[in-house]
């Protein structure tokens, strides 16, 4: 039986960013299918305030544009912190 070396966080990180671009290295991509979110009634109450103001056709369009812009912005932070990641493990 051979034992597995714990690897800290850094090797690991090491080893993620350099295999992150290798598409040999990942799984075949998920196809996820669309599904409803469900919210309070005040929730969706607010959502039809605010798309209302800013002119948007109806609430579950300004929230699916919400969402989409926060997931964006998310991989944005998230590729930031890889490359930073980067620079300060050379």
């Amino acid at each position: 039986m051979t034992k597995r070396k714990n690897m800290t966080e850094e090797e690991i990180d090491k080893i993620v960013i350099s295999e992150a671009d290798d598409m040999n290295k990942w799984d075949k991509p998920v196809t996820v299918k669309p599904t409803s979110i469900r919210f309070s009634p005040a929730i969706i109450e607010k959502a039809k305030y605010l798309a209302k103001l800013h002119r948007a056709r109806g609430y579950q369009t300004w929230l699916k544009q919400i969402v989409e812009e926060r997931i964006k912005q998310e991989e944005k932070l998230l590729s930031d912190f890889k490359r930073e990641l980067e620079v300060v493990s050379k």
